[in-house]
């Protein structure tokens, strides 16, 4: 597998979760899972979906599908009166454009509270997204300013398992 190798080396490098993951319909499907040695246990799991809109890695795997940003949050957000308002799609919206524009994705603990995570999506020899990696870790070991330096090192591992996948 190309991506294991760049895997494994973040997970040593950073002492914390990495995922692999691909879209899959609507959904994200995580094909690997290198669990951090800090000791926390996320839901993430080899096999099931998760939402697109609400992990680090679906929305790296969005930010080329800009059309689609505004359908996807609405269908993933629980049918619950009041549940969702105007300024939440506003902001979600806003924040993918944010992502697209730097080319990596976070998650503020959408997904799931006290988890963090910064993701990056794997391009295939077309340009095209073909999957995406994430770093996860609790709110404590990821804190605004640790996430911002991680985009650097997140994006590097994402373009060298593109690169193996012959992007340019």
């Amino acid at each position: 597998m190309v991506a294991r190798p760049v895997l494994e080396e973040l997970a040593d490098q950073l002492r914390d979760t990495v995922h692999l993951a691909v879209r899959d319909g609507d959904s994200v499907l995580y094909l690997d899972k290198l669990p951090g040695s800090r000791g926390a246990e996320m839901r993430s799991r080899i096999g099931p979906r998760m939402p697109l809109t609400r992990t680090g890695v679906g929305m790296a795997l969005l930010l080329d599908s800009a059309p689609e940003w505004r359908d996807l949050y609405l269908a993933e957000t629980p049918a619950e009166p009041g549940r969702v308002h105007p300024e939440d799609v506003d902001a979600f919206l806003a924040r993918i454009r944010e992502y697209a524009e730097s080319g990596v994705a976070m998650d503020l603990e959408d997904n799931e509270p006290g988890i963090r995570c910064v993701a990056a999506p794997i391009r295939d020899a077309t340009g095209a997204i073909a999957g995406a990696i994430s770093v996860s870790a609790t709110r404590p070991y990821m804190p605004a300013a640790r996430m911002r330096g991680l985009n650097r090192v997140v994006g590097r591992a994402a373009r060298q398992v593109s690169a193996g996948l012959g992007h340019r």
